[in-house]
């Protein structure tokens, strides 16, 4: 039985009878007298519905009187939000005095460029907009209100005070309806720990110790240390507090646990408590300031507040206040998971708490599972708990709790079956990513998905058609027909309703997901707008409608509509009457060319999501109206709208992601000193600045033709200067920039962690930026002035790049040089390096740890430098033309490499002999070389190599005899497009771990070697395109667990092996273009794991196989799909099935 929650709905209740909105309202005074019972009789149910929701469990009758509670609460919802509906709109209409398309009252006469000026206006703009809403706001105390109403209103409150009556028969317990998050237990914490069992954070001690002993001014400093749940802030922050010099140089220390209940007057009190040893709790705030200043006197104090998610700014300013001006040298930490905290009480950057690393993890884990120094006397459980330990990311949390859960588990299955398990890798959230990407997408685990469908009960369901049936499947919990569904999605197919018939009873319904994308859905929209006139989220993401019907201005209580990864070019003038509506989602439209001229009439718009739109060209105008706009990921700038800055600076609750296109239409005059100021004040994680249309990847000559006019290079670099983005900035992108430099802020923004810099072709030099503490991703093209990169890339520090771990140049002509520091911790971190189309690059600095290099289009001698290196584990070299050999000291001095690929290096003839060194080679391919004649023999000595292609060598003529001996473990080989190539070796039969096979395309290969037997693990083979092969080899009807086989274009071909009865395991068999293949093998009607044959382009064979007469087709008939010619044979009705197992 499922639990029903009542307690959210009466506090969003409870919060909107005490809204101005119910006070507006007062034309008909029975109907405030109305609205005045309800308020009153509310605090009297939350004051016992805590103990409500838990009696429900044990009593039926508990749990039937807060159904009708629920019902009667959410028709009291629906009334408030139909009056205030009414009283936007009427505001709407009288602000606007009917006209819609313009909120904005633009000033004809434009203020002098300056920023007294800009500030003007923004002021008239606010002013007169505010002036205007007031003067509104005083004629709607006289709206009426409709009959209708006034009677709804008055049977909800008949229905909740019969309610409050039946209270009594319960017996319920009363607790505060106001202070129930107070009455919740709370996680709180002290100031120490046991360091014995911490392991990994010497370091982070040292540096945040460092930070506390440093001097100080007036203000008091905060440093908050950042970090996911779990990740062991608190335990670091008790390791500082108890550090023997913090105790030494400081008078005072004090220790408050927050939680989700930030109260200055509670915090100033626990302080209080330090200092005075008494309590202090009916002192007001004020007094309680004034004493903790008092108390704290010359003292030398530090404060650590533990665990903060308050995003208020007023309540820490109350906190904070008092403190300063007090003794030099006091300091505060904090921690949060929350990076908007530590934006607000912090103007230095955060200190970001890393994940332990996986020798700290284990020895965390294995600590807790094994009692000490017992671990070796359990051998067989070592490997699984290090398989564990890696799935906990390096979160000291995660590896805690298994290893305690696992300390009395001492059999292996107990320990796999937790290593198997996903559910508890999510018991703080979502596991973090190994990389830095945002995720899209999770998935949740089938028993909270249970428990959530539980607790929804009555209310949400999902209706799904079957295939096969095209109904309704039956919903088994579904026991009052559809009359209480409030939220639902729909999951159908092409043959089916949209909109199933029975849902339609479903009057009462809120949220609506359409989860098949369907091309009918334009037809259904106005059915939908007259059946769920209620709907508050509508979903029709990936629906393949070009239009929009009018009739979605209908839903006026809308407040999410999804219309994503939709074909829509336009849409109705019709949804700007969505008053209500709060996320307008668009991303991923790709035809989307406009939105409505009257978008700034939705007002209660939070959320506008445009990224990815690629046609749309410009902004709706008044945008600016929109001031509870939160998120909008892009922002264009217009040819025709000379407001759009403006528009954007008015936007000033504006957070998150913002991407700025088309900068080149900023007119040089424009007022732009207002930015910087903006730009301070805003929280932007992300922010990129695009001029032109720029096409990433592209070089800057060729971007696109849609070139922007020439601008003076000096222009632009004024207006990037404007866009200084505040300390909380993540990632920074500039795109399509004409400046010769780049402002000298971005050195200073100490959070970047990802840069990118694309086609700013007029640059002649870069930024320094090697001194930014956090960066992990650089990645830089299209720089057409650069020609060198010197030593103030890096900076003046000891440690250049310090974080840095994956860095791209590319599409630098004119590059000739890059040097760096001469220092051996210049670049210590980075991992991935990629140098693409710098044909006059020939020397680079050292990269202690680099393991992934990718030379592309470059300059055969940038090569030798590489050849420096000695941690490299992947190595690319693409279309260096001019590169005639390998040094040998490059795979001498990288015997770790696990992969080398070199492709269209159309000179290279010969690869050294000590290939051989590279024994823990994995992968292995050479493609469009066409010098090179042959493999060294040091082949052989590979004994790691799993993957082998050989593509498009022309003059390839052979392999060596031995080559092949040595490849063990040798599961893919691929021979492409090498005419030369005659026969493969004999050596072939070593390769017993072999899986795949292809060879195509090899015009002169006469025969295969017979020995095909040995290839015990072969599964797939393919001979494709070799037309003088006429035979194949005989051992191939003995390997056993062969699946697939297919041969095409081999014209001299005239049979399969006799006895291919023995390929057992093979499930699909192609033959194309083989003409003189005249019958197939009688062994081929035993083959019963055949699903698949393919005949095409076998003239006589295709006769035989000819369906019911066809002399071969008693050979084939049980085969379940068939395909001869271009027609398809299929012999089972249950075609769905057998697909699924193929």
């Amino acid at each position: 039985m499922e639990a029903v929650i009542v307690a959210p709905l009466l506090e969003v209740l409870f919060g909107r009878l005490t809204s101005s909105v119910a006070g507006e309202v007062q034309t008909r005074r029975d109907f405030k007298k109305e609205m005045e019972k309800l308020r009153n009789m509310l605090p009297v149910i939350q004051g016992v519905i805590e103990d409500a929701e838990e009696q429900q469990m044990k009593d039926k009758k508990v749990r039937g009187w807060l159904v009708k509670l629920k019902e009667v609460a959410c028709e009291a919802d629906d009334l408030l939000d139909e009056i205030s509906t009414l009283l936007l709109r009427r505001l709407l209409m009288e602000v606007t005095n009917g006209n819609y398309n313009d909120l904005s009252y633009r000033l004809r006469n434009r203020p002098s460029n300056t920023e007294e000026g800009f500030g003007l206006r923004l002021r008239q703009i606010r002013q007169r907009t505010t002036y205007k809403v007031r003067k509104t706001t005083l004629k709607l105390a006289t709206i009426p209100v409709h009959f209708k109403m006034s009677r709804k209103l008055k049977e909800i409150r008949e229905n909740l005070e019969d309610l409050t009556k039946q209270m009594s028969c319960f017996q319920f317990k009363q607790c505060s309806p106001y202070k129930r998050s107070d009455t919740m237990e709370r996680r709180e914490t002290g100031p120490y720990v046991d360091e014995s069992k911490v392991f990994g954070r010497d370091e982070d001690v040292k540096k945040i110790v460092e930070k506390l002993l440093s001097g100080s001014g007036p203000q008091v400093p905060v440093i908050p240390i950042v970090g996911i749940g779990g990740m062991g802030k608190t335990t670091l922050a008790q390791l500082v507090y108890n550090d023997p010099r913090v105790r030494r140089h400081f008078e005072l220390e004090m220790w408050v646990s927050i939680n989700d209940n930030f109260n200055s007057k509670r915090i100033i009190n626990q302080m209080l408590d330090y200092v005075t040893k008494s309590s202090h709790d009916s002192l007001q705030i004020g007094v309680l300031q004034s004493q903790l200043r008092q108390s704290l006197g010359g003292k030398r104090y530090l404060l650590v507040l533990d665990d903060v998610w308050n995003h208020d700014q007023d309540e820490w300013d109350k906190l904070i206040n008092p403190l300063k001006g007090t003794a030099d040298g006091s300091k505060i930490i904090l921690t949060t998971r929350s990076e908007a905290v530590a934006a607000i009480t912090s103007a230095s950057p955060p200190y970001r708490l890393e994940a332990l690393s996986k020798d700290d993890c284990w020895k965390l884990f294995k600590q807790l599972a094994f009692s000490e120094g017992k671990e070796d006397e359990f051998p067989s459980l070592l490997p699984i708990g290090e398989q564990i330990v890696d799935k906990c990311k390096g979160v000291p949390l995660v590896a805690k709790t298994l290893g305690s859960l696992l300390r009395l588990k001492r059999q292996e299955t107990e320990w796999s079956n937790v290593q198997k398990s996903e559910l508890w890798s999510n018991n703080g959230g979502i596991r973090k990513s190994d990389d830095d990407e945002v995720m899209t997408e999770f998935t949740m685990h089938d028993l909270i998905h249970d428990l959530a469908k539980s607790v929804s009960g009555e209310e949400f369901m999902t209706l799904e058609h079957d295939n096969v049936r095209s109904n309704l499947i039956e919903i088994p919990y579904l026991t009052d027909g559809f009359s209480k569904i409030r939220h639902a999605s729909v999951v159908s197919n092409p043959s089916s309703c949209l909109i199933p018939k029975a849902l339609c009873k479903a009057k009462k319904l809120r949220t609506l997901n359409l989860l098949s994308p369907r091309e009918d859905s334009e037809q259904v929209l106005p059915a939908l707008v007259s059946t769920f006139k209620h709907l508050r989220v509508l979903n029709l993401s990936g629906y393949d409608t070009k239009r929009l019907h009018r009739s979605i201005g209908g839903l006026i209580y809308l407040r999410y509509l999804d219309l994503s990864y939709t074909l829509i070019e336009t849409m109705p003038a019709t949804i700007c009457d969505l008053c209500n509506l709060q996320t307008l989602n668009l991303s991923n439209c790709s035809e989307l060319r406009e939105l409505p001229r009257g978008t700034a009439r939705l007002i209660r718009l939070r959320h506008l999501h445009i990224d990815n739109c690629a046609k749309l060209d410009y902004m709706p105008p008044s945008i600016g109206n929109l001031c509870q706009l939160r998120t909008l990921p892009v922002f264009i700038v217009g040819c025709k709208i000379e407001d759009d800055i403006i528009q954007l600076l008015t936007l000033r609750n504006l957070e998150g992601n913002l991407k700025i296109t088309h900068l080149e239409r900023v007119p040089i005059c424009h007022e732009i000193s207002g930015i910087p100021r903006w730009m301070s004040s805003r929280n932007f994680y992300s922010l990129e600045l695009s001029w032109g249309y720029v096409d990433e990847g592209k070089s800057a000559s060729n971007t696109s033709s849609r070139q922007s006019p020439r601008r003076n290079p000096l222009e632009d670099e004024n207006l990037c200067y404007c866009f200084e983005p505040n300390h909380c900035i993540r990632n920074l992108s500039i795109k399509g920039y004409s400046g010769e430099t780049f402002p000298d802020w971005m050195k200073g923004l100490e959070n970047l962690t990802q840069v990118n810099f694309i086609n700013c072709k007029n640059c002649e030099s870069l930024p320094t930026l090697g001194q930014l503490p956090v960066l992990k991703i650089l990645n830089i093209q299209g720089m057409e002035s650069i020609v060198n990169i010197g030593v103030e890339f890096s900076g003046e520090g000891d440690r250049p790049f310090p974080s840095l771990k994956e860095l791209t140049l590319r599409d630098f002509p004119a590059l000739q040089t890059w040097r760096s520091k001469d220092s051996v911790d210049a670049f210590t971190c980075l991992d991935r390096l990629i140098i693409s189309k710098c044909p006059l690059l020939i020397t680079m600095p050292w990269f202690p740890s680099l393991q992934n290099l990718e030379l592309q289009n470059c300059n055969d001698k940038v090569v030798w430098p590489a050849s420096d290196l000695n941690s490299l584990s992947t190595l690319i070299i693409d279309f260096c033309q001019e590169l005639c050999f390998l040094p040998k000291r490059l795979l001498q001095s990288n015997s770790r490499l696990k992969s080398l690929t070199l492709t269209s290096c159309p000179k290279l003839s010969s690869i050294p002999e000590n290939l051989a060194n590279l024994t823990a080679l994995e992968s292995l391919k050479i493609a469009w070389c066409d010098q090179l004649d042959t493999l060294p023999h040091g082949l052989r000595n590979l004994t790691s190599l799993k993957n082998l292609e050989i593509i498009e060598c022309p003059n390839l003529s052979c392999l060596p005899e031995e080559s092949m001996e040595g490849l063990c473990s040798l599961r893919s080989f691929s021979i492409e497009n090498c005419p030369s190539l005659t026969s493969l070796p004999m050596g072939m039969k070593h390769l017993t771990a072999l899986e795949n096979l292809t060879i195509m395309y090899c015009p002169n290969m006469v025969h295969l070697p017979d020995n095909f037997q040995c290839l015990s693990a072969l599964r797939s083979m393919a001979i494709l395109s070799c037309s003088e092969i006429a035979s194949l080899p005989e051992g191939l009807q003995h390997i056993q667990k062969l699946q697939i086989l297919e041969i095409r274009g081999c014209p001299k071909l005239t049979e399969l092996p006799e006895r291919v009865e023995h390929l057992v395991s093979l499930r699909s068999l192609t033959i194309s273009e083989c003409p003189n293949i005249k019958l197939l093998p009688n062994g081929l009607q035993r083959l019963t794991a055949l699903q698949h044959l393919s005949i095409r382009d076998c003239p006589e064979l295709e006769q035989r196989c000819k369906r019911g007469d066809g002399e071969d087709w008693q050979k084939i008939f049980h085969i379940p799909f068939i395909y001869v010619g271009s027609s398809a044979l299929q012999q089972r009705q249950d075609i769905a099935s057998t697909s699924q197992n193929l």
